[in-house]
């Protein structure tokens, strides 16, 4: 389960980065603090947990080589985003935009690095759509109460990241209907079997997984959308909300579906 939440937590914080530059400066510099130092701590604890259940040497086996420079990689990308959050603190203008190019780069290099070379590809689309899609369901949910703190920012904002939801969401559900629709997939033969009237412990977390983390939140989309609309972003603030729950626990199941049973999901 440490691989699990160090995943899970560090796909959540880069995907929170991912989203700032779709935010507009009329946010106040308050929601870019909060958003980084929010990353910064997830990016924390995900290196908290691997570190202290595996110290520098990691895990052993396939992926012992690429371990170190995965850990610096993550280490250098927190550190980008702690600078980051100073920036924005001291009116660093000029360091900004670098330290978030930073953060992300070498984010993006120590996802990479965690992905054994043989599924590269798949689980590298798997891990991208992710990481928008954790970033886009977030930060969609804390900006949409910024508009209690900023009481002129523009509608635009938040109709801005309810798009960019919205294309991740579908992302999301094509690269896991190409993964599913693979020429040998365990995953739906056991979803199969649930769906038969069969018991088969896999192939539940995979129907909860499609239901909570793509059939509820595409289900919430339209009302979303609407709510932005006609400018109630406290409805939509609240739509929001349930849709991030729904996010959050498909995308943790989609961890443990990855690191337990090999489903790429």
């Amino acid at each position: 389960m440490t691989v699990v939440f160090f995943l899970f937590l560090f796909h959540l914080g880069l995907g929170l980065l991912v989203t700032l530059p779709f935010v507009p400066a009329r946010a106040s510099r308050s929601y870019f603090k909060f958003c980084s130092a929010s990353a910064a701590f997830m990016m924390t604890a995900a290196l908290g947990l691997l570190l202290r259940r595996y110290g520098l040497t990691g895990p052993g086996g396939a992926g012992a080589l690429a371990y170190r420079p995965m850990i610096l990689a993550a280490a250098a990308s927190l550190a980008c985003t702690v600078v980051y959050n100073r920036a924005w603190h001291f009116s660093w203008r000029r360091l900004q935009g670098v330290l978030l190019a930073g953060s992300l780069g070498a984010g993006a290099v120590a996802v990479v690095l965690a992905i054994p070379p043989s599924d590269r590809l798949v689980v590298g689309l798997t891990d991208a759509t992710s990481i928008l899609l954790l970033g886009a369901a977030t930060s969609a949910m804390v900006l949409g109460h910024w508009y209690l703190v900023v009481l002129d920012l523009p509608i635009t904002a938040l109709r801005r990241l309810t798009v960019l939801l919205a294309v991740a969401l579908v992302l999301r559900a094509a690269v896991v209907g190409l993964v599913l629709a693979g020429p040998v997939h365990a995953g739906l033969d056991d979803a199969r079997a649930v769906a038969a009237g069969l018991w088969s412990p896999d192939g539940v977390f995979v129907w909860m997984r499609l239901l909570f983390g793509l059939a509820g939140p595409l289900s919430l989309l339209w009302f979303v959308w609407k709510t932005v609309e006609i400018r109630s972003t406290q409805s939509a603030t609240g739509i929001l909300y349930v849709q991030l729950f729904l996010v959050l626990a498909g995308e943790l199941l989609a961890k443990y579906l990855r690191i337990a049973a090999g489903f790429p999901l």
